[in-house]
């Protein structure tokens, strides 16, 4: 039950958007045990963000929240892939994508709580 939510300082045409989506569905199988069919993808362009005191560079801040992956498989080569797509797509500079992870140890989707204990 992945969540991906990236706030960019660029704007992000229909396309550009639809290329994110496809890219980041098929990267998230990098992490083991996830895959697109649960996957929820947020986008918020035309943020003012700055970095190391400048706002004038393309740049992307992207979260990942991931239950059920304590020991963070996957994670290094999910991260060269994420910075491949925003650069790819967005003409963001790889030195301009920070990548944040989240644990997520409690989850609830459809009416129900997921039980770490349960499923891990």
């Amino acid at each position: 039950m992945p969540f991906i939510i990236s706030r960019t300082n660029r704007s992000i045409s229909r396309e550009q958007e639809q290329q994110l989506k496809t890219r980041l569905g098929k990267a998230i199988c990098l992490v083991p045990g996830k895959s697109e069919q649960y996957l929820m993808l947020g986008f918020e362009d035309n943020c003012r963000l700055w970095l190391r005191g400048d706002d004038s560079q393309p740049m992307a801040y992207v979260e990942a929240a991931i239950w059920g992956n304590e020991a963070h498989l996957g994670y290094d080569e999910f991260t060269a892939e994420v910075t491949r797509i925003f650069h790819d797509v967005l003409g963001i500079a790889p030195d301009c994508i920070y990548i944040r992870y989240s644990d997520i140890p409690d989850w609830g989707v459809a009416g129900h709580n997921f039980d770490r204990n349960k499923y891990l």
